[in-house]
């Protein structure tokens, strides 16, 4: 593929080698994948992607070791369900 890639651009650089390829490719009339690259360069539309800068987070802040959650009650086992029954 990149030979590929490479030998159409040689070709669109180069007239000469467009010539060897086709003998009408100095009329006014010829079109090919090699007059398009010559015509519209493909690299004109590309865009420069940004990308922002992470934003800096300091955990200090976010996580504070001294809040403790204390429950008010035993959740473990519903309030009116007692241990099994041995039998």
């Amino acid at each position: 593929m990149l030979g590929l890639w490479l030998s159409v651009w040689a070709l669109a650089a180069s007239p000469q080698l467009h010539r060897l390829l086709h003998q009408d490719a100095q009329a006014p009339a010829h079109q090919c994948l090699i007059t398009q690259i010559q015509q519209q360069p493909l690299l004109v539309g590309f865009v420069v992607a940004l990308v922002p800068v992470p934003a800096l987070v300091r955990f200090s802040e976010v996580f504070r070791p001294g809040f403790h959650f204390l429950p008010v009650s035993d959740f473990r086992l519903a309030p009116t369900r007692g241990p099994p029954a041995i039998g």
